[in-house]
Parts: structure tokens; C-alpha cells; sequence
């Protein structure tokens, strides 16, 4: 007999994908408003960043991004296999690599410089989506292989070969990790010379550059396992969730399984690995997949145990159109800014100053992403 968790979404993971997306386009938004207006203590806004080394609430966006991804195969892909009769077919594939496509193109899109359609400034790889892409596509080719003891195996064998390598071959300083010195060096070799990909890597030795957002790039290609593996902590967590067991105790599980990853992370660190986001050294890798875990456990038990629901509406129509707010934030922000300027000219007249202005347009663009998650969700169910 299924597990009910099988043959229903859980509650728990929209949600906890609706809150991640929800910080990135809603919460940072307004807080950084507010800061211009009124201004934030420096403890709050450091929680806004991505410093080099250590970990903070905004570092955790994008790994949760991963981890909600590989939450979601038990109940699609796998569910696919099943109605294919066990092994995959081409329908399987087919929905696969369109996915993964889809993503990588609006990754480029977003970040990549797709549109310049120059050369010299398309960025191949350099995308939370094609991160997410990446790491779909290795999971979905793994779940074919029946067996559970590989299905564990390779997010291990990925999660030890790169903390190696980045451990032994490099420091964990910007001029001197492995894995910018690694990816200079492939980027190198297959992009044209003066590709602005290269440059961000490094122009003066290792040393990596700045984007024009003012925050060190990151590293993607030696840093592929990670994504890989970070893909499976979602898939092990939904497992547990699947178990044929009482759901307190599955809780408990879950628990266990986040607090050994924190704890994890935090004996590499006293061990000596340090914590970087940036290139998503195996310290900082475990600790943001315990959180995400631990998250996961207590959003399970106040939704899908004790059956709250009331209130949770936006966060989870955030969760179910988490792709769409994605790209209201990072390719449509230009759009939905200027709009909302046009319709609040007035308020500065209104009110007798201009200093409120930003804050004003901040809470307009999250009012119009909004909106559009809402006739996006109308269209659905049509």
C-alpha cells in the first residue's frame, strides 16, 4: 500500500518553495526600501548579503532552490516512471530534457546576456535555473537506476570528490580556491578571446572580478557536484516523508537527518574547511541543506500534521508559481519599477516629500507580482 504522502502534494513543500521565493522577491525588496528611507541596523542588512566566507538568511535563497527541486522528483518523475510501467519511457525523457532546456535557456535570459546575442557577453553557465536544470537532469537519470544504495551513493561519491579537490588543490581565499582557478581555465580554453565570462572569473591571475551588481561571481563548472548533491537532499528528505510510518515519527526522522547535516557542516568548519557560498565549499554546502531540512521538518508539522492552513495563502501561491516570480524579480524588475513608477507620481505631491518614494514603488512592484502569480494561477485552472 502508498504512503498517502505519495499520492498527494504536501502542503510543506509549496509552502517552504513559497516562503524561499517570497524572501528573495517580497521581504529583501522591502527591507532594502526601507533602508533608504528610514535605514536598517548594519546586523540586519549583512543578513541581506553574500559575504565571502561565513553564512547568512540571504545565502540560503538559492540552496534551497535546489533542495525544493530534488523534493519534488519523488512525487513527478518518479511518479512518471511508475505510469510508464516501472522503467522510463520516451514520454519521460521527452518531459525531462524539455525541462532542463527550458531552464538553462531562461537562465541565460536572466543573467546570461542571451539577448545581447553577442558572443563576447553571453555567460553559458552562470545561473541559479541552470543549477537547478543541472541538477534535475543528474537526478532524473539516477532514480532510473533502481537500486537505493546508488541512488546514495552519487550524491556522496560528489559531495566528497569536490571537497577534496577544492581542500587540496587551493586555498579558500578568492585569488587562490581550485574552483575559480579550475573554471578560468575551461571558460579559457572554449570561449573566445575577451568573452566577459572569462573576465569575471579573473582578469589579474586567479583573482575573480566584480559583476556589475557589486558581488564576487561565482563558480559553476567544478562546482556541478554540489548541485548535484544538494538536488538529493531534497529527493532523500521527500523519501522520508513517503515512509509507510506514523507522521510524527517521519518529523522525527526528518529531524535527524537535518540536524546530522548541520552537524556535519559545522565539524568540517571546526576541521578547517571554510564557508563559501561562492563556491559552494562542502562546509557551507551541508549546513545550508540542514536548515533547508529542519525547515522542511517544522513546515511539515505545523501544516501537514496539525493541519494549519489559515493565513498561508500567499506563500503558497508563491511556492506554486515560484518560476514566475522568479522572473518578475530578475528579467522583468526593469518592467514591473518603471510601471510602478508611473503610478505613483502623485505620492511625493500627496504626502510633501519625495522620501517615501521608494519604499512606495517597492510595495507597488510586490503588489503587481502578486497580481500576475494571480491571473497566472486563474489561467491554470481554466
Amino acid at each position: 500500500m502508498k504512503s498517502e504522502v505519495s499520492q498527494r502534494r504536501l502542503q510543506s513543500l509549496d509552502l517552504l518553495r513559497g516562503l524561499d521565493m517570497m524572501f528573495l522577491t517580497v521581504v529583501g525588496p522591502l527591507l532594502w526600501a526601507v533602508d533608504a528611507v528610514w535605514g536598517l541596523p548594519d546586523c540586519v542588512l549583512f543578513q541581506l548579503t553574500h559575504p565571502w566566507e561565513g553564512f547568512t538568511c540571504w545565502d540560503i535563497i538559492m540552496p534551497m532552490f535546489l533542495f525544493m527541486c530534488g523534493a519534488a522528483i519523488p512525487l513527478s518523475l518518479e511518479r512518471r516512471i511508475e505510469r510508464a510501467g516501472g522503467s522510463p519511457d520516451f514520454a519521460y525523457w521527452k518531459h525531462v530534457i524539455c525541462r532542463v532546456v527550458m531552464l538553462w535557456v531562461l537562465g541565460m535570459l536572466v543573467q546570461g546576456h542571451l539577448t545581447s546575442l553577442d558572443v563576447l557577453e553571453i555567460r553559458p553557465y552562470n545561473n541559479t535555473l541552470q543549477t537547478i536544470a543541472f541538477g534535475y537532469l543528474v537526478c532524473a537519470a539516477a532514480i532510473c537506476v533502481k537500486s537505493m544504495k546508488f541512488r546514495i551513493a552519487l550524491p556522496v561519491v560528489c559531495f566528497v570528490a569536490y571537497g577534496l579537490l577544492v581542500h587540496f588543490l587551493g586555498d579558500y581565499s578568492m585569488q587562490g580556491n581550485f574552483a575559480y582557478r579550475f573554471e578560468n581555465a575551461v571558460l579559457s580554453a572554449v570561449l573566445p578571446a575577451g568573452s566577459k565570462a572569462i573576465h569575471e572569473i579573473g582578469e589579474m591571475g586567479y583573482l575573480p572580478d566584480i559583476t556589475e551588481k557589486g558581488e564576487i561571481c561565482y563558480t559553476w563548472i567544478l562546482t556541478s557536484p554540489m548541485f548535484v548533491f544538494m538536488t538529493f537532499c531534497g529527493y532523500f528528505a521527500t523519501k522520508i516523508l513517503q515512509a509507510e510510518a506514523e507522521p510524527r515519527r517521519k518529523a522525527v526522522r526528518l529531524a535527524v537527518y537535518g540536524a546530522s547535516l548541520l552537524a556535519l557542516g559545522w565539524i568540517l568548519t571546526f576541521a578547517g574547511v571554510r564557508m563559501v557560498k561562492h563556491i559552494f565549499t562542502v562546509s557551507f554546502t551541508a549546513q545550508a541543506m540542514g536548515w533547508c531540512v529542519l525547515l522542511l521538518d517544522a513546515l511539515y508539522v505545523l501544516t501537514d500534521i496539525f493541519g494549519v492552513r489559515r493565513g498561508l495563502g500567499l506563500p503558497v501561491l508563491f511556492g506554486q508559481f515560484a518560476l514566475t516570480a522568479y522572473l518578475m524579480e530578475e528579467f522583468f524588475k526593469p518592467v514591473t519599477v518603471k510601471f510602478a513608477e508611473m503610478l505613483t507620481p502623485g505620492f511625493p505631491h500627496l504626502l510633501g516629500t519625495d522620501r517615501y518614494q521608494p519604499l512606495i514603488v517597492a510595495v507597488v512592484v510586490v503588489l503587481e507580482i502578486v497580481a500576475v502569480l494571480l491571473i497566472r494561477r486563474k489561467i491554470k485552472q481554466r
